[in-house]
């Protein structure tokens, strides 16, 4: 089996640039609300914690699309042709099934990026590699390394690598398609090749077409349920927040909402799988420790259906989610512990089933009909087997002219770095040329070889940072040489020092008041420092963000002003529309307004700065803004977020008090929303709700 290269042209908006800002976690920790009795097992490594640093937001996009020419690479056999788009995250895009006649994946006619991410830009459809923390990966929509290599037996098969910079892990993905296979073969590897534990995260996500009577069918039966902001332990096919409902059918889901399916044993390789209603199946298999399945839906409600319509084509994207993952859900961590490398085999592929079993109103009639069907196809010895083979594949080394797709830098630095301190062996599995050594790794390759950062223009610099602690004993030794203490360099080790967190700690575990508040303290010193020495709208800026996790509103405001006062502030809209939004969230809708009335187009277009800025026109009676806001199209919606309809319906709320002379108070503004919320619907375009239920506001 040979691979092809090709171009694709797909209908997207490009990615136009990441933001110059770093972004910093929350300061405190996220329990979970549990509901009902949870095996002490499932309580283990549970917690949420999500970081964006050291990575970029990509908060730079639209809705203008354009003919993309895409790199593609294509995996073909007699039975199946596998689409990779190795500049969105090694993405598989599509996968047709050519004797079934069907696309097995959901494949999105378009690129249209949303705000999903952990870096903000998401695409939907295809199979995506989540590696990190909790989130659709770092990787997402960016570039990763891919080569060709030839198995033992003179196929050509791919690899997809990359260097994980928050955790500081080192990933692979080989995609094996022999001749005569009805199923596609991905072999993973996660490799922690130093001398310390850490936690790491895996989830294989995989959009399936859902039209309607799409059934979700897995080996597994008990499940961890997560709606609204409860996890529940509870038995397929029924939850008790949706009495009556199947949900093994994502469209008889009233709500979004996921649940993740335990395996009968930790040491069986589990199945899920998609029926469709004529009777054809996608189905998904994998050797531990890939044990643990979910299933995600939008909802059958209006905004889960307008939110597929809005990651796609129209109606051409509607999907479910099938994923698998390494721990029992996308809130626990998995320990990976030092030196070692944790592997895995997952197959993708189609069968015809009888149509009548496999919707058959008996879940676990169904269930085993299908799962007996998937042993006949690849049963789990035959799997296991496979695994075993692929892994000695999975340790050929890469030469240089292998490479057919360049990833981030950060790898040959990491390795060069990992050389310079005798820490750890570099994976001889992945190849990562010096020649990808770029302009964002170029301060960091200068501390290595001159043990100080180079100077950076506080206006032009380049927007990259490091929060690893492998580099912070290096940064920090920096500030003791000569020339060596800078406004940057400061500015880099508050970064690094504020939003270190301990990584070889499960989530909450990781969390201590004391490291929070020393960590706090040091940040602080060299921020004010780096102003003594050179004020920069960075510094300031991290200020206003130490004092507004604080809860020193005032502080963090004052600072925000100095950081706007330096020279460069508004030559990008991110610091401009992060503190419109700090003024939103403490009603300080005058000041709002009118920083949004002085901002420069460049600035005052930006989607998210005119979201921020509707807030404080509802507030104040800008109708006329108001109409014109709601009459725009609006990209920049995170998951979950309500702004649009929360201030459209607060807007009718005002209309209705004025035209019954009512004077407002909180108690009869409520009110009237309330009474807006069932007179008043919103426009299809800006309802982005995932309840009609007030009190519930995200995956109700």
């Amino acid at each position: 089996m040979k691979i092809k290269e090709c171009v694709k042209v797909i209908s997207g908006a490009p990615m136009e640039g990441v933001s110059p800002l770093p972004e910093f976690r929350t300061r405190e920790p996220s329990f979970i609300k549990v509901g009902g009795e949870i095996p002490d097992k499932l309580m283990e490594g549970l917690g949420k914690h999500t970081k964006a640093l050291p990575y970029t937001m990509q908060d730079r996009y639209s809705r203008k699309r354009l003919p993309l020419r895409l790199k593609c690479i294509v995996l073909e056999n007699e039975y199946l042709k596998a689409e990779i788009l190795p500049e969105y995250g090694g993405r598989i895009y599509s996968l047709y099934d050519k004797k079934l006649g069907i696309d097995l994946v959901m494949r999105n006619p378009v690129i249209q990026p949303a705000n999903l991410a952990i870096r903000n830009a998401w695409l939907s459809g295809g199979i995506e590699w989540n590696i990190g923390c909790i989130g659709h990966t770092y990787t997402t929509c960016d570039n990763v390394f891919c080569a060709i290599l030839k198995d033992g037996m003179g196929n050509d098969f791919l690899r997809i690598y990359e260097f994980e910079r928050l955790k500081s892990v080192f990933w692979q993905v080989d995609l094996h398609l022999p001749e005569g296979s009805r199923q596609l073969y991905s072999h993973v590897r996660i490799i922690n090749p130093f001398n310390k534990d850490t936690t790491t995260y895996w989830w294989t996500n995989t959009a399936v077409v859902d039209v309607g009577r799409t059934r979700v069918l897995a080996s597994g039966e008990n499940i961890l349920s997560f709606i609204g902001d409860e996890m529940r332990y509870e038995r397929l096919p029924h939850v008790d927040a949706m009495p009556g409902a199947d949900i093994s059918y994502p469209d008889e889901a009233t709500r979004s909402f996921d649940f993740f399916i335990q395996p009968k044993r930790e040491d069986e390789c589990t199945w899920e799988a998609s029926a469709f209603p004529e009777g054809s199946v996608f189905f998904e298999r994998s050797t531990p420790p890939l044990s643990f399945k979910k299933m995600f839906c939008w909802g059958n409600h209006y905004a889960g259906k307008h939110w597929q319509e809005f990651l796609s084509d129209k109606g051409s994207g509607y999907y479910a989610e099938i994923q698998a993952g390494i721990a029992p859900s996308q809130l626990h961590d998995k320990k990976l512990e030092a030196r070692r490398t944790v592997e895995w085999t997952q197959c993708f592929g189609g069968i015809e089933a009888d149509r009548d079993k496999v919707h058959h109103k008996d879940y676990y009639k169904a269930r085993d009909y299908l799962g007996s069907l998937i042993d006949e196809r690849i049963g789990a010895s035959e799997l296991m087997e496979l695994d075993a083979m692929l892994g000695k594949y999975a340790d050929m080394p890469i030469p240089n002219n292998a490479i057919i797709h360049d990833g981030s830098g950060f790898g040959a630095l990491e390795i060069m770095r990992m050389k310079a301190d005798g820490d750890g062996d570099a994976p001889r599995s992945m190849c990562f040329p010096q020649a990808t050594i770029g302009r964002e790794e170029y301060p960091w390759k200068y501390l290595l070889e001159n043990g100080v950062l180079p100077y950076e223009d506080k206006r032009y610099f380049i927007p990259t940072y490091n929060v690893s602690d492998k580099w912070l004993p290096r940064l920090e030794a920096s500030l003791d040489i000569e020339g060596g203490r800078t406004w940057y360099s400061l500015m880099q080790y508050g970064v690094a020092v504020y939003e270190g967190v301990d990584g070889t700690k499960y989530a909450t575990d990781a969390y201590s008041i004391e490291d929070r508040d020393k960590r706090t303290a040091v940040a602080e010193r060299v921020w004010k420092e780096s102003i003594a020495i050179e004020p920069s709208m960075l510094a300031y800026r991290n200020l206003a963000i130490l004092e507004s996790q604080r809860g020193n509103v005032r502080a963090a405001e004052e600072y925000y002003d100095l950081a706007l006062g330096c020279e460069g502030a508004y030559d990008d809209f991110g610091l401009a529309s992060e503190y419109l939004g700090f003024l939103a969230k403490n009603a300080r809708y005058e000041k709002l307004w009118s920083e949004y009335e002085r901002l420069p187009e460049n600035c005052e277009r930006a989607d998210r700065v005119r979201i921020h800025a509707s807030v404080a026109a509802v507030k104040l009676g800008k109708i006329e803004y108001l109409e014109g806001f709601f009459s725009k199209e609006h990209y920049d919606i995170r998951e979950g977020e309500n702004t649009l309809t929360d201030v459209w319906f607060e807007f009718c709320a005002r209309k209705l008090a004025k035209e019954r002379g009512i004077t407002l108070t909180d108690e009869n503004l409520e009110a009237l929303i309330d009474e807006a919320w069932e007179k008043c619907p919103p426009d299809p375009s800006i309802d982005f709700r995932m309840s009609f239920d007030r009190s519930i506001k995200y995956r109700g």
